[in-house]
């Protein structure tokens, strides 16, 4: 995977739940690439990160978001009205069990791609 396309995955993924968790990461276009964004996470050998954003996922009916957004998001309201049902994946989160930073630098230096 190219490395700018892993760099605006996870950023992404980092801005949308630390702001305010799974629930928005799902209910914005952030949520739209999902799948996508589970495996920039394993491409960078982040997969403790990786299992907690499946296990986010696999909330969904069927295992997974649906990509389009209008579709997840009246899930995402009917299911998960609150977005405390994502509170513990949250937390871990934001524990930062693998250092994306450090696991980007050198994904970066492996691909030589930015």
């Amino acid at each position: 995977m190219d490395t700018q396309r892993v760099v605006e995955l996870i950023g992404a993924l980092e801005g949308e739940v630390n702001n305010g968790g799974f629930h928005q990461f799902f209910y914005n276009n952030a949520g739209d690439d999902t799948a996508e964004t589970i495996k920039a996470l394993e491409a960078i050998g982040a997969a403790k990160m990786a299992d907690i954003v499946k296990r986010a996922a696999s909330m969904f009916p069927g295992g997974m978001p649906p990509k389009d957004r209008f579709p997840r998001q009246d899930i995402l309201l009917e299911k998960f009205p609150h977005a405390v049902a994502f509170q513990e994946l949250d937390e871990e989160f934001y524990g930062y069990p693998d250092d994306l930073r450090a696991l980007l630098t050198r994904y970066d230096e492996q691909t030589g791609s930015l």
